[in-house]
């Protein structure tokens, strides 16, 4: 006698049958040895899969129930009851039919609930899109280095996870805060939207041949920049000799290196560790005011931040278009994941905390 097929979950991959993911794997009916006689080794695999079945039987009709008739439940339980009670005997031939039975009745009642493999496919493929998007909305944001501001801490090529929830939640996509958990701290290396608005009105107060410090594009189109955080609101910061005097105190530098520089008019490369906060870290710059005369005061306004790169004589900052909004940051930088350049990979960077 032929016997439907049905396939158990046991391990070959997703039938696109049945939602209850059961996958075929042997006939429902008696295995015969030569003589006839069905092996006791095979008695013990037809009842141990079909218990399997009538779990996920279960399962399917729990989760389905209310969208199934009455006469449809009841055939069910029945055509289950009878399974049940045939996987509790030792005749084989009432197991096999009930078996196939309860598999006809499945089909039949709940075929309509099948899914398909591509549509499995599709929802976990959309569940996995969604997981992705809501953690880089509200957690972590992956960025990469595009130019030497941050040189000697970031590298053009490095790329980096920024910690989206360090200071607080933002809407996605926009600059609104729903939850402020802390406030930027000295030293910080933050992502922000660059303040288009607010670099516009600084950079009508410069002279002319200092406004082109800053890149047309950005006061064009929305983009991030990333810097470190040198003032907050209320400081009074000025810049002499390339050294940061923050309230009338320097903060505290020392000199490491130094370097025959390439730059017409400044001879020299230096390179200085500096302390703000918590923060220790390494800056670099050419000579006096090799690009920002910063000997002015500048008093940081509520609600503001003002950043400045490592790399000192190669930066965009706000010496240039003036302070950030506190609730354009987006997240503090963390550490490089990967990092690479014109030559390959550059392995001893990745992993690299910032500080």
């Amino acid at each position: 006698m032929l016997c439907d097929v049905l396939f158990l979950a046991s391990g070959v991959g997703k039938s696109p049958g049945l939602a209850t993911g059961v996958q075929k794997r042997r006939l429902w009916g008696p295995q015969h040895d030569g003589s006839g006689v069905l092996a006791t080794r095979e008695l013990k695999r037809l009842r141990r899969d079909g218990q399997r079945f009538v779990k996920q039987v279960r399962k399917m009709l729990s989760k389905h129930e209310r969208r199934l008739s009455e006469e449809s439940v009841a055939s069910l339980k029945a055509a289950l009851a009878a399974t049940d009670e045939a996987l509790g005997g030792d005749d084989e031939q009432a197991l096999s039919e009930a078996l196939r039975k309860l598999d006809n009745d499945v089909d039949a009642r709940m075929g309509h609930l099948r899914k398909s493999v591509a549509r499995e496919y599709a929802e976990s493929i959309g569940l996995a899109v969604v997981f992705a998007l809501l953690l880089r909305a509200f957690v972590v944001e992956a960025f990469i280095i595009p130019s030497a501001s941050m040189v000697p801490t970031l590298q053009e090529g490095d790329r980096l996870f920024v910690n989206k929830g360090s200071y607080g939640v933002r809407i996605p996509f926009t600059t609104t805060r729903l939850i402020d958990f802390a406030t930027p701290d000295r030293g910080d290396v933050v992502v922000f939207v660059f303040p288009r608005k607010e670099a516009r009105e600084h950079i009508e107060t410069l002279p002319p041949h200092q406004r082109g410090c800053v890149d047309p594009a950005s006061l064009r189109e929305e983009k991030d920049y990333i810097k470190r955080v040198v003032g907050l609101p209320g400081d009074k910061i000025k810049m002499v000799n390339n050294k940061i005097y923050i309230n009338g105190e320097a903060i505290k530098t020392k000199a490491i290196d130094r370097e025959p520089s390439d730059r017409h008019g400044y001879p020299f490369l230096t390179r200085q560790v500096e302390t703000s906060g918590e923060h220790v870290y390494t800056t670099q710059h050419y000579g006096r005011d090799a690009n920002f005369a910063t000997d002015k005061e500048v008093v940081v306004r509520d609600g503001h931040v003002l950043v400045m790169g490592d790399n000192r004589d190669n930066s965009s900052d706000s010496r240039c278009w003036g302070q950030v909004p506190m609730s354009n940051i987006k997240g503090k930088a963390m550490f490089i994941w990967f990092s690479s350049d014109s030559t390959g990979v550059r392995w001893e960077r990745i992993g690299k905390f910032i500080d």
